[in-house]
């Protein structure tokens, strides 16, 4: 966790109007790279949220120091399956030979609708789906597209 910083009143309201701009679903990519790095935590969660962010600035956030802004990368459904190796990989790492817990990150990269084959039988065969009895990938797959067919990003 990062240390806390004191902002004043100015400084304050120019953090509200970054997370306000990156909140914008018309903010360029270019925008969106410069408020990946940002000091203040909500600005780069907001950056991780958006559908507009490239690859590049997930990839960026995915491996951020706070861990409330990879887990808004990992719910973004624009991540790539390079963004969710980085974070399957980190989780790997972090766990070091312990049980998957329940509510993983790997777990949620499994189900995740744009993780390539290969990575998902990677995290099949390490156990990450914690509901292999009764999972059913082609119903999520089938609930994605119809939420896409939705006009859902």
């Amino acid at each position: 966790m990062t240390s806390r910083k004191v902002r004043g009143p100015a400084e304050r309201m120019l953090g509200y109007a970054r997370v306000k701009e990156a909140r914008d679903p018309d903010v360029s990519a270019e925008r969106l790279r410069e408020l990946a790095a940002d000091d203040i935590i909500p600005v780069r969660l907001y950056t991780a949220r958006s559908y507009a962010a490239p690859p590049d600035v997930l990839l960026r956030l995915a491996s951020d120091e706070e861990g409330s802004v990879r887990w808004c990368v990992l719910l973004n459904p624009v991540a790539d399956d390079p963004v969710l190796r980085l974070l399957a990989a980190r989780e790997r790492a972090e766990s070091a030979g312990r049980p998957t817990p329940y509510l993983s990150v790997r777990g949620i990269i499994v189900h995740h609708p744009n993780a390539s084959p290969a990575l998902h039988g990677e995290l099949l065969a390490e156990g990450a789906c914690a509901c292999p009895a009764y999972c059913s990938l082609d119903l999520w797959r089938t609930l994605i597209r119809r939420w896409r067919e939705a006009g859902r990003p």
